[in-house]
C-alpha cells in the first residue's frame, strides 16, 4: 500500500494563510503539524478516507471508493480539505493565543483598538469552518440540496388559490 507525507502541501497552507512575506510567522514544522492533525480530524469527518499511522504517513483506506488510481495517495480534489482543515486549527491556536491582545484603550489623547482585526481574523475562521462543511457535504452526499426541476411552483400561484 502507498504512503505519503503531507509536505507537499505546506506551502499551499502557507499561501491559504497569507503567510508570505519574509519574515514568515510560520515554521514549515508548525505547518506540517497542522496538516497531521488536520488529518487526524478529518479521518472521522470522512469515514477513514485516509488513515495516518504513527510516523505520520499518509494511506488510502482500500475500503473507500477513490475517483483517482494510485498515484497520488490523496486524490487532487481531497487536498483542498486537508488545507481547510490544518487552517481552521492553526487559526483557532492563534486565536487563543492572541485573545489577551485584542481590545482598546482610550485617554484624552489618544485611543488604540485592535477589536476590528479580532473580528476580521474570527470571520476568517468562520468562512473557512463553512467552506470545509460546504466540501465535505458535497464530496460524501454528492451535492447540496437541490431543486428539482419541473416541481416548482410558478411565482404568481399562491397556496390555497384555484
Amino acid at each position: 500500500m502507498a504512503t505519503t507525507t503531507l509536505v507537499y502541501l505546506r506551502s499551499d497552507l502557507r499561501f491559504h494563510l497569507g503567510d508570505i512575506s519574509v519574515p514568515q510567522k510560520f515554521t514549515d514544522a508548525h505547518l506540517l503539524q497542522g496538516l497531521i492533525m488536520g488529518c487526524k480530524t478529518l479521518m472521522k469527518k470522512w469515514r477513514n478516507r485516509y488513515t495516518i499511522n504513527s510516523s505520520d504517513m499518509v494511506s488510502r483506506n482500500t475500503i473507500q471508493r477513490f475517483d483517482e488510481v494510485e498515484p497520488p495517495v490523496i486524490e487532487r480534489a481531497d487536498e483542498r480539505a486537508f488545507i481547510l482543515q490544518a487552517a481552521i486549527i492553526i487559526k483557532s491556536a492563534e486565536m487563543k493565543d492572541t485573545a489577551w491582545d485584542i481590545g482598546s484603550w482610550r485617554d484624552d489623547e489618544i485611543s488604540v483598538s485592535n477589536i476590528a482585526g479580532g473580528k476580521i481574523f474570527r470571520d476568517s475562521l468562520n468562512d473557512d469552518i463553512a467552506e470545509l462543511e460546504l466540501w465535505l457535504r458535497r464530496r460524501l452526499f454528492g451535492s447540496d440540496r437541490q431543486s428539482l426541476t419541473g416541481f416548482r411552483l410558478p411565482m404568481n400561484i399562491r397556496e390555497g388559490s384555484k
